[in-house]
């Protein structure tokens, strides 16, 4: 027996009564299925609904050969009569940010001649695909006239047109269809086959956001919010942009530009602090003498890169034997470099010893310790190192 959708007839009710027509364990879970549900299950690139079914929590809804399930945590008894109860908050942020994304898709695929061709409703985020590549500089006029849809409140409606009609009319779908079809047309923007939940008016969707663009596989990904959850994402973006108004000590609409400042500060400081590690790591490298093959250095803010550089020059100087070693948040960073010797044999021997970390090549190891200053330069001296 077919489940009846009942959120086809109304997509606004959240409590309603079921007759069990089976349950069975799935796992820890049970799957119930009731003779009608206003439950709309997980399809189209559209996330099921939760609630609750009596005392059951209603963690997942899904459908196959036109029988609906819901996932539920605990069992219900077979032939009884139920009390449904919709989340209507996840509803109605399903049912805002799937109509939402009909009216952008409607007006980019009619201003384009593209297809939608991927869809994915996201707990955060909706991903829409297109197979055009959309130019950046249109994304503002797109979301623009799509908001257009919501100030002007345009209404939307669902009809189910013959085969003959089918054949005539013109409207989005990614693939071929058959039998009956539900068609979702969000007047004056969009047409679409569509098995979804949506709003009745525009109106109710508050607002259409474009956050991001992005190539994708020869098209175009936008990633966008809708009502609820554009809503959310102004508060998080406000808050974000008034801490930065503090601590740059600027009036939030020049927050990008006292930011680019900033950033500019810090490449130039980068810069100085470059070449002051330049001439630091050179000087340093004067304190060795070709005749010690076997040195081993101490120093301060050094990052592995530095470090690298440093043992470097002490190799052509000496021909010999490097451990390099600088401050990390706990303990050291270090590396070791030969010439003339195997280096892993001596970070294995670091490891046993200290439980240090790191590996790399017999000319070159990297890695970190925890070891104090004071162990570490008895280990090398044991070994014959200088420590410099």
């Amino acid at each position: 027996m077919q489940t009846i959708k009942s959120y086809y007839n109304d997509a606004y009710t959240t409590d309603f009564t079921a007759t069990v027509v089976s349950c069975e364990p799935i796992g820890k879970q049970y799957g119930v299925v009731l003779d009608s549900t206003f439950f709309y299950p997980e399809g189209g690139g559209q996330p099921a609904d939760y609630g609750t079914l009596g005392n059951a929590n209603v963690q997942d809804v899904k459908e196959k050969d036109h029988i609906i399930t819901h996932i539920t945590d605990k069992p219900l008894e077979v032939g009884t009569s139920v009390a449904g109860h919709i989340d209507w908050k996840r509803r109605f942020d399903l049912m805002q940010n799937h109509s939402g994304e009909h009216i952008l898709s409607g007006i980019i695929c009619s201003r384009y001649g593209c297809d939608n061709v991927g869809f994915h409703m996201g707990k955060d985020v909706i991903l829409i695909d297109f197979n055009t590549k959309i130019p950046d500089g249109d994304l503002p006029l797109l979301e623009q006239t799509a908001n257009e849809a919501i100030w002007k409140n345009a209404p939307s409606r669902v009809f189910y047109p013959s085969a003959a009609e089918l054949d005539a009319l013109e409207y989005r779908s990614k693939k071929a269809l058959s039998g009956q079809v539900r068609i979702l047309e969000m007047v004056g923007y969009d047409r679409c086959a569509c098995c979804g939940t949506h709003v009745q008016l525009a109106g109710e969707i508050g607002i259409i956001k474009i956050l991001s663009a992005q190539n994708y596989k020869g098209g175009t990904r936008l990633e966008i919010v809708c009502g609820m959850r554009a809503f959310a994402d102004y508060q998080e973006k406000t808050k974000n942009a008034a801490a930065i108004s503090a601590l740059l000590s600027v009036p939030t609409s020049k927050i990008a530009e006292a930011t680019a400042s900033l950033y500019q500060e810090r490449e130039a400081l980068k810069q100085v602090i470059s070449r002051m590690k330049w001439e630091k790591i050179h000087t340093l490298a004067k304190q060795a003498d070709e005749t010690q093959k076997q040195l081993c250095f101490f120093i301060q803010d050094f990052d592995a890169k530095d470090m690298v550089h440093f043992a470097d020059l002490l190799l052509e100087k000496t021909n010999g034997t490097v451990a390099v070693f600088s401050e990390a948040n706990t303990g050291f960073s270090f590396v070791l470099m030969s010439r003339t010797e195997d280096m892993r044999s001596i970070a294995a021997q670091m490891r046993e010893t200290f439980q240090s970390k790191g590996g790399g090549k017999p000319e070159s190891v990297q890695g970190k310790t925890e070891a104090s200053q004071k162990d570490l330069q008895a280990f090398f001296s044991a070994k014959g190192f200088e420590i410099l």
